[in-house]
């Protein structure tokens, strides 16, 4: 028998005649398809952590603090301590730069005089969701308005007046976006920020001499990568993106948060 013999004699079995499905990303038995730039097995393709059916699904669900990490009451008692080691007084105003479902807002909100407080997200229903349910929880309903919060993608908030901003945060921010976002976020915030203020900024650092464009394991066990979320930065990355802006960029190090971020803090000229 030739082998031209071979090669056309029809298939037997179930499956004979049957075409096979397309491929379908992320799904096993697809070669290569969205596989993990790590050398990881192919995975589903995750939803960001923005995106707007998963945030309701969760606020609806009741499930909205899962959606802003772990680690709850030990953060946002971390971030009040940090401000006012840093000379925090209650007629400071505060601006936090994604601030979620204020896990910081319900520990600095009660510190300061009232509507003293001002928060940026860009997940609209994350912002209801402190609103209408962590502020009422803990007994701050009178303390703030709700102008007070405002949806951005950008850092601007539309109801800040210029220079009326004595402390600024944005923590665990920047593992969920590329470098680009730090240099938009001081640039649109700067206008809000009284000379002499300051501006504190959490991030996943790789050590200088560590492959950016590997993961990297850090202490506290969490594997942050270079090309996509949980974002890391090289020290200097931090630094290089307040050139040219009212900024003065000062290394803090590491400040206690439970996932190993660590901290910047931008002074305004």
């Amino acid at each position: 028998m030739s082998d031209t013999a071979l090669k056309d004699k029809p298939k037997k079995g179930p499956d004979a005649g049957k075409k096979k499905p397309p491929a379908v990303p992320g799904k096993p038995g697809n070669a290569g398809a969205d596989a993990d730039a790590d050398g990881a097995a192919p995975k589903p393709v995750e939803r960001r952590f923005d995106d707007p059916e998963r945030v309701r699904e969760f606020v609806d669900a009741k499930k909205h603090r899962s959606l802003v990490g772990q680690a709850w009451d030990t953060l946002g008692d971390l971030q009040l301590k940090l401000l006012v080691d840093n000379g925090l007084l209650p007629e400071h105003t505060v601006l936090d730069i994604g601030c979620g479902c204020l896990r910081a807002g319900v520990k600095i909100i009660p510190y300061l005089q009232p509507d003293h407080y001002f928060g940026i997200d860009s997940r609209q229903p994350l912002l209801k969701a402190g609103f209408k349910k962590e502020l009422p929880r803990a007994g701050l309903e009178t303390r703030m308005n709700r102008a007070n919060l405002f949806t951005s993608a950008v850092a601007e908030h539309a109801r800040l007046d210029e220079n009326s901003v004595d402390y600024g945060l944005c923590i665990q921010v920047m593992s969920h976006h590329p470098l680009n976002f730090l240099r938009i976020m001081l640039e649109n915030a700067a206008g809000y920020f009284k000379p002499g203020s300051k501006l504190f900024v959490s991030f996943y650092e790789v050590p200088e001499g560590e492959p950016y464009a590997k993961p990297f394991l850090n202490k506290a066990g969490t594997r942050s990568r270079g090309h996509k979320p949980p974002y890391h930065y090289y020290r200097r990355d931090m630094e290089y993106m307040a050139q040219g802006t009212p900024w003065t960029p000062k290394y803090v190090g590491y400040w206690g948060e439970p996932d190993g971020q660590y901290l910047m803090v931008y002074e305004k000229a």
